[in-house]
């Protein structure tokens, strides 16, 4: 669990992505903050903040910060287009608290299996899997603006962009 905590939140840059998901549960409503590419600055806070509380009791290269700040930021986006940013936030101001242990990585199991849920719950509902940053970037339509490759056919609100292989859809948040 200890690996998905710090690549999830914070170690994206350093550790490869740990995080995949596990059971059932509420799939929550989370919005998006702005758009895809865009990040609101209470995104940025969190992240910052999430951090440097973390950074107290786990320390971190001093110059990995902005890149730790940077990938929580696209994670929340990552969520943000699930339905799921509310829980992955709710998630990242826990680990602010005294209550959670970096070390152990205890404290906020309930929070983290909240948003895991929601992402298994996404997928389930949906078919689909949100796609990472480099298949963001074809969506160029700012009401479409997140990447998902679905099993099937993809909601009727998304576009094809991409036909081969598994295929890229853009969507609305799912």
């Amino acid at each position: 669990m200890k690996s998905k905590i710090w690549g999830h939140g914070l170690l994206f840059g350093l550790v490869t992505l740990g995080c995949s998901s596990t059971t059932g549960g509420n799939s929550g409503s989370g919005g998006a903050s702005g758009t895809a590419g865009t990040a609101s600055s209470s995104d940025v806070n969190l992240c910052n903040e999430q951090y440097d509380a973390v950074n107290v009791k786990c320390p971190l290269p001093a110059d990995s910060k902005e890149g730790n700040v940077r990938a929580c930021m696209a994670d929340q986006q990552d969520f943000a287009g699930i339905g799921c940013k509310s829980q992955y936030d709710a998630w990242l101001v826990c680990t602010t608290m005294s209550g959670y242990d970096c070390v152990n990585d205890t404290g906020c199991e309930t929070t983290q299996g909240a948003y895991f849920s929601c992402q298994s719950q996404a997928t389930a509902r949906t078919g689909c899997v949100r796609l990472g940053s480099q298949d963001t970037a074809r969506c160029t339509d700012n009401s479409k603006p997140y990447a998902f490759s679905c099993v099937g056919a993809a909601p009727s609100q998304c576009v094809q962009v991409v036909a081969g292989g598994a295929g890229i859809w853009c969507c609305p948040q799912l």
